[in-house]
């Protein structure tokens, strides 16, 4: 499954508890961005491929991932394949729902914000906890999302130079919308904000400002009154 969707202004994190069987059938999406990890199975998964499937079909994709060499292991590397054995045993154990497995947790993390476990009406409080965030500088990096210094945005910066006094001198007017170089909250490229007057009859005058960038999509939305 190739990523789908483009890069969302913050990252987003999922904490999924599986207290029976029926957990193991929720659906999930996890992009190729995504490391996901089942702490109580002491199990991380690198981001890689994306997955459209079940907590069961996850761990079955694990599963035979982790199986596939064990055959010529055992005869070439032992003591990794008795290791990589208990492992596989812990992960059929799962997926055969013993009584002792429950509950466990799954986590995924994906700073693009693409990644998604399914609620259901009537999930207990705390059982499904998502939380957005915004991304580091080298999480950005991880997802080119740095500055390139090619963005096709005005950088000339507001009182930067004489171009920059004289614009800072005119008068803003109120038929007309006004752009300033601005840096994107989300990745953190340069980007336009772009503002307006509006008079709204009977009520006041407002400030409309809005942020664009081209380069991930982050649009915000600001009304100052």
């Amino acid at each position: 499954m190739a990523q789908a969707g483009q890069i969302q202004e913050r990252g987003c994190q999922y904490v999924f508890k599986v207290t029976n069987k029926s957990g193991l059938n929720r659906q999930l999406v996890k992009s190729e961005t995504c490391t996901s990890s089942f702490p109580e199975l002491a199990l991380e998964i690198p981001a890689q491929r994306g997955h459209l499937t079940t907590i069961e079909g996850f761990l079955t994709n694990v599963l035979e991932d982790l199986s596939s060499d064990q055959p010529v292991r055992q005869h070439t590397d032992p003591e990794n394949y008795e290791k990589i054995e208990a492992f596989c045993d812990r992960i059929r154990s799962t997926l055969a729902a013993s009584e002792d497995v429950f509950p466990f947790h799954l986590k995924l993390d994906d700073p693009a914000g693409n990644s998604w476990v399914e609620p259901q009406p009537g999930d207990p409080r705390g059982k499904l906890v998502r939380t957005d965030y915004m991304r580091t500088r080298e999480q950005n990096e991880a997802l080119a999302l740095t500055d390139t210094g090619d963005s096709g945005v005005d950088r000339t910066a507001a009182g930067g130079g004489e171009e920059g006094r004289e614009g800072a001198e005119k008068d803003f007017r109120h038929n007309e919308v006004h752009t300033f170089p601005a840096t994107c909250p989300s990745c953190v490229r340069p980007c336009n904000t772009y503002m307006k007057f509006v008079d709204i009859p009977h009520f006041k005058e407002v400030v409309i400002m809005s942020t664009v960038c081209d380069d991930c999509g982050c649009t915000t939305l600001h009304p100052h009154l």
